[in-house]
């Protein structure tokens, strides 16, 4: 399986969430919310520790949301002290064991300009947006979120509500500054959002790990992701922001490693089966969203492109239960980018 893609440098922002495993609660309910004031605790201390900026949260029953920034390239090490913290506190007190998250977290990196305002937007209105919530009426939900008291949002309406471990001055920015003009400008702006149902920005997460322009997607790719020589079978998401690889090449890698020829199997009736479906499924992986998936059939002897998808489709699925093949497949890639 694929490692995730983690993008780590200077004054990076993120979107970070984690699930409680099987979706359970990550917090269990009690008189004094024991669970979510040592949760809180915990994030306080390790910001300190490892000088990374929370902007927004939210704790909901069964998992939650940070927008951060991270002043140095360590958003790793800061979610592996925070997590080890809150899940061993968590163990302990609840006689628990195995996992608390559902796999890794997840972290999306954001290209603030643009994002900052709707991201914080998206993430203080998940106490309303929960399936439960969906049909109450407006001004049931208006109170309900500005009494959460496990989010970020109070601080933004109200000053004497603030969290000393979050800033707020730089979403603010975006309204008019850290002043009552602008925190009644954001609170209008988070309410009107909930009026309107708005969309959930991280759809527009390319490749599952950025959230940007394309001229955000360039400076990533030329000022980050080449300086550490990533490899795109290790990060299988790279195929959103890696310049296409010629076909005829794809065709003479996979070729070399089958020991068959390059035009044998870059016909549509190739009788070197594996070959023509690896082929298929690492020019979709390599070239998809740079190159049509037409472009990419009329060079591989004029097959749909649906024909492409549905190879792709088949290979990954057998990547799951054959090693040989997959390893196979990661040699390819290899060899492309040496």
């Amino acid at each position: 399986m694929a490692r995730p893609l983690r993008i780590e440098y200077q004054n990076a922002w993120y979107h970070v969430t984690s699930r409680g495993n099987k979706r359970a609660n990550i917090f269990r309910d009690d008189k004094d919310d024991k669970d979510r004031k040592k949760f809180l605790q915990i994030l306080r201390e390790s910001v300190a520790l490892f000088n990374v900026e929370v902007h927004c949260y939210v704790l909901m029953d069964n998992h939650f949301h940070f927008l951060l920034k991270t002043l140095e390239a360590n958003l790793g090490r800061f979610m592996q002290r925070f997590n080890t913290a809150y899940i061993t506190y968590f163990n302990l007190r609840h006689e628990s064991v195995g996992h608390l998250y559902q796999g890794r977290y997840k972290a999306i990196l954001v290209e603030a300009d643009e994002y900052l305002l709707e991201l914080s937007r998206y993430i203080h209105l998940n106490p309303v947006r929960v399936d439960r919530y969906r049909n109450l009426p407006f001004e049931r939900k208006i109170s309900m979120l500005r009494s959460y008291c496990w989010s970020s949002f109070p601080g933004y309406v109200l000053s004497r509500q603030a969290d000393d471990f979050v800033r707020y001055d730089m979403v603010l920015a975006y309204m008019g500054g850290d002043n009552k003009r602008g925190r009644a400008a954001y609170r209008d702006f988070v309410l009107q959002g909930m009026a309107l149902d708005m969309d959930n920005p991280l759809k527009k997460t390319r490749g599952n790990a950025i959230l940007g322009t394309d001229n955000f997607m360039a400076w990533v790719s030329e000022n980050i992701l080449k300086q550490r020589e990533l490899l795109v079978y290790d990060y299988s998401h790279l195929k959103e922001i890696k310049k296409a690889i010629p076909i005829k090449e794809l065709a003479e890698a996979v070729a070399k490693e089958y020991g068959v020829k390059a035009e044998e199997i870059s016909k549509s009736r190739s009788r070197h089966k594996e070959a023509r479906q690896v082929l298929l499924d690492i020019t979709y992986r390599t070239n998809f969203k740079m190159v049509s998936l037409k472009e990419m059939g009329q060079e591989l002897g004029g097959v749909s492109g649906e024909r492409i998808n549905q190879v792709h489709k088949k290979v990954q699925i057998e990547l799951k239960q054959n090693k040989q093949l997959e390893e196979r497949i990661e040699k390819i890639m290899e060899s492309l980018l040496t």
